[in-house]
């Protein structure tokens, strides 16, 4: 590029390696864990020609922020950006703009930012520190899955920032400590099986239940001994009652039957037919 100046420092670690692409993602998951909607519309996410000078748009409260990434390495950022942001600011009523240059920016554009009041300015020295445990969580992600450290040229096997730059939600942030990859709970499936192995137990009780209703009460094994073990006791043999006639009075006397009626024997004849006809019914045939 012409006319512009060089940086005073250049770096060469691991975020100069990342391609421009791989820039805007990591930026995008960092603005992510900080609590914001981010809504990444830079040509690294969409793939289109231009990106009209707006890569990320962030999200919070009340805030809207414009964001510009420049992944420049060799020269500095001009105070020209400082004026397009601004410009892109007012045309899309947004609260504030952030111009984010992973190297230097020239003295007139620290100037442009500082009268105009709402753009910040990052720089790499700024932040370097400030995505460093994001730099950190992709090399692990990426030496986990087998993909290959950055070389000298500058690209990735795989792309590392892919796993960080995910849809978390804007107001859960993502936290990655130096050293550690987040891991997938699995609360959710121990509170399936607790409330399967009641909704279980549950079931068997009430089955038992069902099982002891239908049998009656049980007799404990208690009174089932201290029955077993009682004395029986002997059952009295009802004794013969025995009338005596006194012997001086000669024997007992004997009352003749009373002869029937007609009528009395009429009803007799019909009380034995009645019967007989009451057994017919209800004794089966052999």
């Amino acid at each position: 590029m012409s006319g512009l100046k060089p940086v005073t420092q250049r770096y060469s670690d691991a975020l100069s390696r990342l391609r421009w692409d791989q820039f805007e993602a990591l930026l995008a998951a960092y603005y992510r864990g900080q609590g914001y909607l981010v809504d990444h519309v830079g040509t690294g996410a969409t793939g289109a020609r231009f990106d009209g000078g707006i890569d990320l748009k962030l999200r919070r409260d009340d805030a809207y922020l414009l964001v510009q990434c420049k992944h420049w390495n060799a020269n500095q950022v001009t105070h020209n950006a400082v004026h397009e942001l601004l410009g892109l600011m007012i045309n899309e009523g947004a609260t504030g703009a952030i111009l984010i240059s992973s190297g230097e920016f020239t003295r007139a554009a620290r100037d442009a930012a500082m009268r105009q009041g709402h753009v910040q300015l990052i720089d790499g020295v700024a932040l370097r520190p400030m995505l460093a445990p994001l730099l950190e969580a992709a090399t692990l992600l990426s030496t986990q899955a087998g993909a290959s450290s950055p070389d000298s040229a500058g690209g990735w096997g795989d792309d590392p920032v892919a796993a960080l730059s995910g849809p978390p939600s804007p107001r859960t942030p993502l936290r990655v400590r130096s050293g550690s990859v987040p891991r997938q709970s699995n609360a959710g499936w121990w509170i399936v099986a607790v409330v399967g192995t009641l909704v279980f137990v549950l079931l068997v009780r009430l089955l038992l239940g069902r099982t002891e209703w239908s049998a009656g009460p049980s007799v404990e094994p208690s009174e089932r001994q201290s029955e077993a073990s009682a004395p029986a006791e002997p059952i009295a043999e009802s004794e013969p009652v025995v009338i005596e006639w006194p012997a001086e009075q000669g024997a007992p006397p004997v009352e003749a039957p009373k002869p029937q009626t007609e009528a009395e024997l009429r009803e007799s004849q019909r009380k034995a037919d009645e019967a007989m006809k009451v057994i017919e019914a209800t004794t089966p045939e052999m």
